[in-house]
C-alpha cells in the first residue's frame, strides 16, 4: 500500500467547484462561474444543507449536536434516516501507522486523510493509489476551491459534505487555539497538525497524520 505522503496523479479532467465566500456555512459552489450547489446554515449553526442550484433538490444535511452524536443524512441512502458521523467517517488505522477517515459513499468506501503537497487533507481510494478529491487553498486571485476526480459524480454529495464537516470542525479549533486548552484539544483530535499560526483553508500546516470526526 502507497502512503498519502507518496506524489500521486490528479486527473487533467478535473472537476474544480470554487466556493463564492471562503465559508463553510454559507456559500455557492460553483464550476466554470457557473452555480451548481448552495450551502446554507440557520442561525443557530446547527443544520447545515447541501442543495443543487437548479431545482433546490437537497442532497445532503448535517446536524451538529453539543450533548447527542452529530448526524448527516443523505436522502438517497439509508432510507434517508439519519446517520452518526461516526459511523459514516469511520476513525481507520493503516497498516503503514497512517491514520485516517474511512468515508462511506454509493461508489464504496474512500479514505481521507492529510497530503502534504496540498497543505490540507484529501480524499483517496482505499489502496491510496489515487487522489480522489482535495482543497485547493485561496489566493489574492483564486477563490477557495474543492478538486474532483471525475467519474466520482454520484458521490459528490457525501464527498463534498465530508469536506465541509470536516474543515467547519478544524476551522472552529483554530480559531480557538489561542488558549491552551483549545490548543491541546485540537492536537489530540488532529496529531497532523503542526502550526497554529499560518491557516491554510483552515488547516494550518498540515502532514497527513491523521483525522478523527466527531
Amino acid at each position: 500500500m502507497r502512503s498519502v505522503f507518496n506524489r500521486l496523479p490528479m486527473s487533467p479532467r478535473a472537476i474544480c467547484l470554487a466556493f463564492e465566500t471562503d465559508s463553510m456555512l454559507n456559500t455557492t459552489l460553483c464550476e466554470n462561474a457557473v452555480p451548481l450547489y448552495r450551502v446554507t446554515t440557520n442561525t443557530h449553526g446547527s443544520i447545515t444543507e447541501i442543495r443543487t442550484t437548479g431545482s433546490d433538490t437537497l442532497i445532503a444535511r448535517i446536524a451538529r449536536k453539543n450533548i447527542f452524536p452529530s448526524t448527516v443524512t443523505f436522502p438517497d441512502v439509508n432510507g434517508g434516516k439519519p446517520m452518526r458521523i461516526k459511523e459514516w467517517l469511520k476513525p481507520t488505522k493503516f497498516p503503514n501507522g497512517l491514520l485516517g477517515c474511512t468515508l462511506q459513499t454509493p461508489l464504496g468506501d474512500m479514505i481521507m486523510g492529510g497530503h502534504p503537497e496540498y497543505n490540507s487533507i484529501a480524499l483517496f481510494n482505499t489502496d491510496l493509489t489515487q487522489i480522489i478529491a482535495h482543497w485547493k487553498p485561496k489566493s489574492d486571485s483564486l477563490p477557495l476551491i474543492l478538486v474532483l476526480s471525475p467519474g466520482y459524480e454520484s458521490a459528490h454529495a457525501q464527498i463534498i459534505a465530508a469536506f465541509l464537516y470536516e474543515e467547519q470542525v478544524i476551522r472552529v479549533e483554530h480559531k480557538n487555539s489561542e488558549l491552551a486548552e483549545a490548543q491541546g484539544r485540537l492536537q489530540a483530535r488532529y496529531p497532523y497538525l503542526l502550526s497554529f499560526s499560518v491557516p491554510i483553508t483552515g488547516f494550518g500546516a498540515i502532514m497527513g497524520r491523521n483525522l478523527w470526526p466527531n
